[in-house]
């Protein structure tokens, strides 16, 4: 069920968002650059989960981290001296606890929308968290307490299965765009919190952003570009003088990151490795939010500036997607078969029997990536019926090589033999 898939996530990103990310909770102890010490540890911790951590660790070290997150949150608002300790040490059991909500999300049969009610019930939460009743001394023990929610959903489940193999290329952009977001925690959200007309409402614009979002989802790029468009929006309202832009431009900036943080959320749920894809994506993720924080202390208030660097960075995100899609054009485009009727295959060459798919095969992006430009290649000729010779007189290569190339695509698939990929591979297509 995606709800039940979605609560520890929930409950985690209300804790996120309530204490160390510059939240309500936070604010009045008045630690200065709070979030860089949150930040910092957070994204060596999951460059360590993303590259080095072994498996059989992840589970212990997540329940400790989540208990070491608790009791920095406890902490908090009776020693503010030590904060930026307590961050340090909330941001590194946090790391553990992220990615373990990630990989709780794929449970789900639906990975998508339990991502967006993940996603959107957490800031319908956060809301309701803030303005309930209560004095800041009680509400610290219960974001302390929701954390317990993503410790007690913790398994041995293995995180990896089918799926895509092509987050590497996306990490670019996501870096570049998530500066946008750091200067939005640096400048914007400062002046948000002194002109709000009425405190908490731009949240419902991120929620809404969600939720039109998975509507679109099929469509990555779609999807990107309207994150792009609504944050250059919002940081064109910034210049306008009065209250009511800063407002409006903090709900469109709240839009757009509802959109991209669907996107990031589904394309790390679809990689095969949930907890390495999570480690290294959301390292980068927050890598990118700390140096658009960092400058946005060195511009200070200076708005021109802001807007400046703003527009450059989404610029340049553009570009890093437009070179993406490309790359995914590319790769539809070079294993997309000739129709050509198969030539007989060797024994000498190839034992297999051959069976000419029914439907013509296209390999989908996310596979494509698990293959070098050279194993594509090999691919795309035999799937066009061509034999290993024929390949290798095609691709001005030797039939050795060929014979090399398959080996791998045949591992890289987990199959024995040209039936078994073909077939594999149809079911790919229809899926």
């Amino acid at each position: 069920m995606p709800f039940k898939a979605s609560l520890p996530f929930m409950a985690f990103v209300v804790w996120l968002l309530s204490v160390p990310m510059e939240g309500f909770l936070l604010a009045p102890l008045g630690v200065r650059h709070a979030l860089l010490f949150f930040l910092v540890p957070l994204v060596m911790t999951f460059l360590v989960i993303g590259t080095v951590c072994p498996r059989r660790f992840f589970l212990p070290l997540t329940v400790a981290g989540a208990a070491v997150a608790t009791g920095a949150t406890l902490l908090l608002p009776h020693l503010s001296a030590a904060a930026p300790w307590l961050l340090g040490l909330a941001g590194v059991g946090a790391a553990f606890l992220s990615v373990s909500t990630g990989s709780y999300l794929k449970r789900s049969p639906s990975t998508a929308v339990a991502a967006a009610l993940g996603l959107a019930g957490a800031n319908l939460l956060l809301f309701f968290f803030s303005v309930v009743p209560l004095s800041d001394s009680a509400k610290f023990p219960l974001a302390a307490a929701l954390l317990l929610v993503p410790m007690l959903a913790q398994s041995n489940a293995e995180s990896q299965r089918d799926g895509e193999s092509n987050l590497l290329p996306f990490l670019p952009f996501v870096f570049v765009f998530q500066i946008v977001s750091g200067l939005m925690y640096g400048i914007l959200y400062g002046h948000y919190a002194r002109a709000a007309l009425f405190p908490g409402v731009e949240l419902f614009f991120y929620v809404l952003a969600v939720w039109g979002g998975l509507l679109i989802l099929r469509r990555r790029e779609g999807l990107l570009a309207l994150a792009i468009v609504t944050a250059m929006f919002a940081f064109s309202l910034y210049l306008l003088p009065g209250i009511v832009p800063v407002n409006a431009a903090m709900f469109a900036i709240q839009g757009a990151a509802g959109f991209f943080d669907l996107y990031l959320l589904a394309l790390l749920l679809a990689q095969r490795d949930t907890i390495r894809s999570f480690g290294c994506g959301l390292a980068v993720n927050c890598s990118g939010i700390a140096l658009g924080k960092v400058i946005a202390l060195a511009i200070g208030d200076a708005s021109q500036l802001v807007v400046a660097a703003a527009n450059l960075v989404l610029a340049l995100s553009v570009l890093l997607l437009y070179r993406v899609m490309q790359e995914e054009q590319r790769c539809r485009g070079l294993l997309s078969p000739i129709a050509t009727e198969p030539a007989a295959i060797e024994s000498s060459v190839a034992p297999e029997a051959y069976v000419r798919p029914a439907v013509p095969l296209v390999l989908p992006p996310g596979l494509c990536k698990r293959f070098s430009e050279q194993e594509r290649s090999v691919l795309a000729c035999i799937v066009r019926g061509m034999t290993f010779r024929e390949a290798a007189r095609e691709l001005v290569i030797s039939e050795s090589s060929v014979k090399t190339y398959m080996k791998r695509i045949y591992d890289k698939m987990s199959v024995s033999g040209k039936e078994e990929l073909l077939a594999k591979l149809g079911e790919q297509q229809r899926g």
